[in-house]
């Protein structure tokens, strides 16, 4: 396990992304009811808002202030290239489109990695005034009280949630994958937030998460917020997800399993990723 630095006024880096999380989050809510600057970026429904931009710069102005060495790896900016081979990974908003339409369903997000390895993961829903979190080797916490995955071992009592990212046709892939198992299973839930998906795995009100596609910030910190509450999230093709893995399954083992299984068996478009 690699031992972490303390930052320059002497906090712990998950001091450091708490607290940058936390203030990002204060002035989303501000933001939240009032009017917004929207712009379109590449893909469909991909929006950005001028809140995405302030808190972003806010979140990046804290971490440069603590960590001047450590990279960055943000939505919105351009990359920070830093002395350090760690780098921290920033969604300042995730779940943009539910925020630009006032749906109170979206969070801040953040992680630092060494490589492809997810050193810790930070995820603050400012409307709930949850934080989640975890270190590596450390377990799973929701405002400092530790959580797992669901034990549920079958789809049919499970709540599976989704989302369908910007690609047209990868989204239709999980919607047919879904639907080719409906009624038999407890519920659906799309969830507008990847980042929120898999915070809600790790804390067990979801039971399986599945996404088409994801950049690094949606999903850096949810692969260690699910892993270390004692679940897995891996590729379509079964290997283990990393920050750069773009369609994703979380949940607990028996679920992977008989996901794919079934999904395999009902021959529908996503069978052959899975």
């Amino acid at each position: 396990m690699i031992s972490l630095p303390l930052s320059r006024s002497g906090k712990t880096v998950l001091e450091v992304a708490c607290h940058a999380a936390e203030e990002a989050g204060e002035l989303l809510l501000q933001r939240l009811s009032g009017e917004k600057h929207i712009e379109y970026k590449a893909g469909r429904a991909n929006i950005v808002t001028d809140v995405d931009l302030l808190a972003e710069k806010h979140i990046i102005d804290i971490l440069r202030r603590e960590y001047p060495s450590f990279g960055i790896l943000s939505e919105e900016s351009e990359a920070i290239i830093g002395d350090s081979p760690l780098t921290w990974i920033i969604d300042p908003i995730d779940g943009t489109n539910n925020y630009a339409f006032g749906i109170p369903f979206f969070c801040v997000t953040l992680a630092l990695a060494d490589a492809e390895c997810v050193l810790l993961g930070v995820t603050y829903d400012p409307v709930r005034k949850e934080l989640f979190h975890a270190e590596q080797g450390k377990g799973t916490f929701r405002n400092n009280n530790p959580v797992s995955v669901s034990q549920r071992q079958t789809v049919k009592a499970s709540i599976i949630g989704c989302d369908m990212g910007y690609d047209p046709d990868k989204g239709k892939r999980v919607l047919d994958a879904i639907m080719s198992l409906w009624p038999n299973m407890h519920g659906i839930r799309l969830m507008g937030s990847a980042a929120l998906g898999l915070a809600y795995v790790a804390c067990g009100r979801l039971d399986l998460y599945l996404q088409p596609c994801l950049f690094p910030w949606d999903i850096a910190s949810g692969i260690l917020l699910v892993r270390e509450a004692g679940g897995n999230v891996l590729d379509w093709d079964g290997t283990p997800a990393s920050p750069q893995t773009q369609r994703v399954i979380a949940g607990n083992n028996i679920l992977h399993n008989e996901f794919r299984r079934l999904i395999g068996k009902a021959g529908t478009p996503l069978a052959s990723f899975l």
